[in-house]
């Protein structure tokens, strides 16, 4: 059976990552500070991390032992903070990049470093804030940026051991994260919808799809590139 490591896959388009590599075989690894809502299921293995301690990324070592192979790391853990840049405080910009970026950067090495049977897969979870400008979201713009920047250099450094990196960026999707950032601001979310072509939101679903089709060996030529998930947003105008 393969085996895929989601970080903060126990919410929102995390968990809605979990059931998609669930439903297509796979054991699925979680790590987390919570169960949050995993489904009690004997393939799903609830691994408890605080991924803010960056440095340390022996988890995947404890995970690899456990499930004796690794095919799928998704990094898709992350925060968002709405803050124009002359608001955001040293402490904050810190906690943005230790999640967004810093444990991210950790784990994709230390995946690489890990014995592999037939290479593997890295996906990356930007955003649409990672191709284009947000308003009032410097932090989250800078972070995003940086982990398109990142899934480059490691699609180049990691194809020698036949493991391929990808960033999926989702754009506006019907999760509570997303809600709450609108929820308030009804213009905005007219505005927002008015510029997606199809004038409809994303599901948690539709950017489980794309994560899994970059990790699976549908996509075994597909390394290094940035697939949006927003239905032309980051296009139109």
């Amino acid at each position: 059976m393969k085996t895929v490591v989601i970080t903060g896959g126990n919410k929102g388009l995390g968990l809605a990552q979990t059931e998609k590599f669930l439903r297509e075989g796979y054991r699925v690894y979680v790590v987390s500070r919570s169960r949050g809502e995993l489904p009690e299921d004997p393939d799903v293995v609830f691994h408890p991390h605080d991924l803010t301690n960056w440095s340390d990324p022996r988890w995947l070592n404890e995970i690899h032992a456990d499930a004796g192979r690794l095919d799928v790391l998704v990094n898709n853990a992350g925060m968002h903070l709405k803050k124009p840049v002359w608001e955001v405080s040293a402490e904050e910009l810190e906690n943005v990049l230790s999640l967004n970026v810093k444990a991210m950067f950790a784990a994709c090495g230390r995946f690489v470093e890990l014995p592999h049977e037939g290479g593997g897969a890295i996906v990356n979870i930007s955003s649409m804030a990672g191709v284009m400008a947000l308003p009032s979201a410097a932090a989250y713009v800078t972070a995003k940026t940086a982990v398109i920047g990142l899934t480059r250099a490691v699609a180049v450094d990691a194809a020698p051991y036949g493991i391929r990196c990808n960033a999926v960026c989702p754009g506006f999707i019907e999760t509570e994260m997303t809600l709450a950032v609108l929820r308030g601001d009804p213009e905005r979310r007219a505005k927002i919808e008015g510029r997606i072509p199809s004038g409809k939101w994303g599901t948690p679903e539709d950017v489980a799809n794309a994560v899994f089709f970059v990790a699976s060996d549908a996509a075994a030529y597909i390394s290094g590139t940035t697939l949006p998930v927003d239905a032309g947003y980051s296009v139109g105008f």
